[in-house]
């Protein structure tokens, strides 16, 4: 269980008190070790698929991963025939491909016309100079209201966005959304181009999304190594991740009088800080944004938690690994299921608890994003990675594959929902829990 804790990033005595009142709830018992040696089985197998094995070398094993990854970007550009996701054109064959896999249903979004009162009441200064407007229902009467929700991303302080863009949403009400499909919209390279580029060195992607607009947009930019895939990936992630926000949306319009509150705290990404104190109360918090990015000593982070995100991209990946089953040479099929497998493994080679030993993540986000800095040099360390590699999507992943340990994937959906404007699940046990 020392290693499971380890890798969870919280600690053997959480994770007993977990599996004792787990336990007690649900009848399941001995459930963390249990799958601990699911994950050692599930690890072994990984590693045999890259001809590989627990004996190997962490170096070793990054390179595999890393090459796998590399080949699986190959692989996709192969099989979509190369776009050129420089052009507009180029962008709409991943799109199509993603939305075919995803099969976005409609959603519950923010009209169009109450979209465009937004923009009148708040005129975006950062958008209207980069596109050469000095009136803003000029600029609405001859932009698209998505491009130019897209550009606010990019082109718009964050504190302005904040304090008086965004802070107008407090008015909004269940009457300003509609039923619509998602839209994914390839922005004007001639218009758009050169803050892309900018956007696409800080984030080493392309793509971005508005939960509330039910939008996805791409930045047509010249294609780096490891970029396309990630994008690719990205559209996919969007697509469930949209869906997951249009539910909750609509949901919340079931109680007009907090709409506007859940609204905005889902948005913000709000996560508790700190669980309620209810005697016999075991609680799992609600983590919807990757709390490791910003402090990955967060305390949260050790508690008993899920993650949407982990969850939607558990999704995705199973996506991509749809393109992979018609041709076993495919890399994609290789990363579905593996969202949650990790190891320690020493320098030297072999498992290790301790000592030279570091994690070493499997998951497809970790692994990708972390080649997408660079293919030949290993990624500098940050607050989001241990060891030069990402880890912090692993662990959310693997919290989540504890929680379904208990119950099934459909109920921790189910559960993220309904639970989701108070920012934690709780099990009543008969003795108190003490985290």
């Amino acid at each position: 269980m020392k290693e499971l804790a380890t890798l969870l990033g919280t600690t053997e005595e959480k994770l007993k008190n977990l599996a004792e009142e787990m336990g007690e709830f649900t009848g399941k018992k001995d459930v963390p070790q249990k799958l601990s040696d699911e994950l050692a089985k599930e690890r072994s197998e990984a590693l045999g698929q890259l001809g590989l094995s627990e004996a190997s070398g962490r170096e070793e094993i990054l390179s595999a991963l890393t090459g796998k990854a590399k080949r699986t970007e190959e692989e996709l550009l192969e099989l979509l025939q190369h776009p050129d996701c420089s052009t507009h054109e180029g962008c709409r064959i991943p799109i199509k491909t993603a939305f075919d896999l995803a099969k976005p249903p409609q959603g519950f979004f923010l009209k169009e016309e109450k979209a465009k009162e937004l923009f009148l009441a708040h005129p975006p200064k950062g958008v209207m100079a980069e596109l050469g407007y000095e009136d803003v229902e000029k600029m609405l009467a001859q932009e698209d209201i998505y491009h130019l929700f897209a550009s606010l991303r990019f082109l718009e302080e964050r504190r302005w966005l904040n304090e008086e863009f965004f802070a107008a949403y407090s008015s909004l009400t269940p009457d300003d959304f509609e039923k619509r499909e998602i839209k994914i919209e390839v922005l004007p390279r001639e218009r758009f181009g050169s803050v892309g580029a900018r956007f696409m060195r800080a984030k080493f992607h392309n793509v971005s999304h508005l939960k509330e607009m039910g939008l996805i947009f791409v930045l047509p930019v010249e294609q780096e190594k490891g970029v396309f895939l990630r994008m690719f990936s990205l559209q996919i992630h969007y697509c469930h991740e949209i869906s997951f926000y249009a539910k909750f949306f609509e949901q919340c319009a079931g109680e007009p009088e907090t709409f506007t509150k859940n609204l905005t705290a889902a948005l913000r990404g709000d996560v508790r800080e700190t669980v309620p104190p209810v005697e016999n109360l075991f609680v799992w918090l609600i983590i919807q944004r990757y709390l490791a990015k910003e402090d990955p000593n967060d305390p949260r982070l050790a508690m008993p938690h899920i993650s949407p995100e982990a969850m939607v991209w558990r999704q995705a990946t199973g996506d991509l690994g749809k393109l992979g089953k018609k041709d076993s040479e495919l890399g994609l099929s290789f990363w579905a299921g593996k969202a949650h497998i990790a190891g320690i493994f020493s320098a030297k080679g072999g498992s290790a608890s301790g000592g030279d030993g570091k994690i070493t993540s499997f998951n497809f986000e970790d692994n990708v994003f972390s080649a997408a800095r660079g293919w030949e040099v290993e990624p500098a360390s940050t607050s989001a990675s241990l060891g030069g590699q990402y880890t912090y999507h692993m662990r959310e992943a693997l919290w989540n594959r504890l929680f379904t340990s208990y119950f099934d994937e459909k109920i921790l959906e189910t559960l993220v929902l309904e639970d989701f404007t108070q920012g934690f699940v709780g099990f009543r046990i008969r003795s108190s829990s003490s985290t």
